[in-house]
């Protein structure tokens, strides 16, 4: 997750090393593709001098990870003066030009303001911006993925781009882990505090959650009290021992907030699929929910793990924390150091 506050996007990455020994800076700063419909609306897309391929290819300067688009689909070319060329590139589904097929091969001229489709799902429009057009778009877009109150990602966000990281990570030969988080007590915490208080265990903990998360994680605000992350981990010894840490971050400190000092913890769910197996991203997030729930219902304050393969529920053996074949939960609280049982209430907030 990154911590500088620019969004890390996964579906339609840009590599923008320079051409010919100029910088994009120095050619052609003005020059952009904004996303109208695809997985991330709104995007900007910085055109570089020279030629640049776009497809659903990660070797693409511009990658769209759409089924729909070819794994080359078209090439772009900014020529010397600022000019922009478009050639489709034989794609199974087409480039289109303001509704207009294009003949493969063929270099047809593109102006300010024109649209591009890549075949029926993909829908870009060419803009030269000024600088403070440039601003405002960004702008806009970043309040579109952004959670006001916390600055992490929102859920539609999220939802957009979890399945891009899966696709990434499973083909890298890496699993995914998807972690559900909840705020134990949270609406003992409004009752009884307010919903200022509230609203700053809220802050401080996605703090907490993103300083203890990496760059190529995706971390969201999942709604309420609710947060969820997709790790890319390489097995589910590896989710679970991430999961412990986060976990572990999230409840290691009170929280100070107007005057006031709370003992806030945390329950975290989590399923993994391993890079031979993959699995739907909606499915991951269901089972990561489901064992979020048994974390909850066996006292909050831990750490549940569901491969979601059976329902049998095994308690880990704390002097072993692998993973063995046949176990699909482990109940992590006796996998981690025990918790100690004010911690589970906080601020002596009775259950809720």
């Amino acid at each position: 997750m990154d911590d500088r506050g620019a969004t890390h996007l996964l579906d339609l990455t840009v590599r923008a090393e320079p051409v010919d020994g100029r910088s994009l800076g120095e050619t052609t700063s003005s020059l952009y593709l904004i996303v109208l419909r695809g997985d991330v609306p709104g995007r900007m897309i910085r055109l570089g001098p020279g030629i640049q391929t776009i497809g659903r290819g990660q070797e693409n300067r511009i990658s769209v990870p759409d089924m729909s688009v070819s794994r080359v689909h078209a090439r772009l070319l900014v020529d010397d003066v600022g000019r922009i060329w478009l050639t489709d590139d034989g794609s199974t589904n087409g480039t289109y030009l303001n509704g207009q097929r294009l003949t493969p091969h063929q270099a047809v001229r593109v102006c300010d303001g024109d649209r591009i489709s890549l075949g029926p799902s993909v829908v870009l429009k060419c803009l030269r911006t000024d600088p403070l057009d440039e601003r405002h778009h960004r702008e806009m877009f970043e309040r579109s993925v952004r959670d006001p109150l916390t600055g992490l990602y929102n859920r539609g966000y999220f939802v957009n781009q979890v399945d891009v990281l899966a696709q990434q990570v499973f083909r890298g030969d890496l699993g995914l882990a998807i972690l559900m988080i909840d705020i134990d007590h949270f609406k003992r915490i409004n009752d009884q505090y307010g919903h200022t208080i509230g609203d700053a265990v809220l802050r401080e903990m996605a703090t907490r959650l993103r300083l203890s998360t990496r760059a190529d994680d995706l971390v969201a605000r999942y709604g309420g009290e609710e947060f969820v992350a997709a790790l890319p981990i390489a097995s589910p010894t590896q989710a679970l021992d991430r999961g412990r840490r986060i976990w572990q971050s999230l409840r290691g400190q009170p929280v100070a907030a107007e005057g006031q000092t709370l003992d806030v913890t945390a329950s975290v769910g989590i399923a993994y699929a391993p890079c031979d197996l993959p699995r739907p991203t909606a499915a991951l997030i269901a089972i990561a929910d489901k064992a979020l729930y048994r974390a909850k219902e066996r006292g909050r304050d831990r750490v549940c793990y569901d491969d979601g393969l059976t329902r049998d529920t095994v308690q880990a053996d704390a002097s072993n924390s692998e993973i063995q074949p046949g176990i699909t939960t482990v109940d992590v609280d006796a996998y981690v150091d025990p918790v100690a049982p004010e911690a589970v209430e906080p601020a002596n907030l009775s259950e809720s």
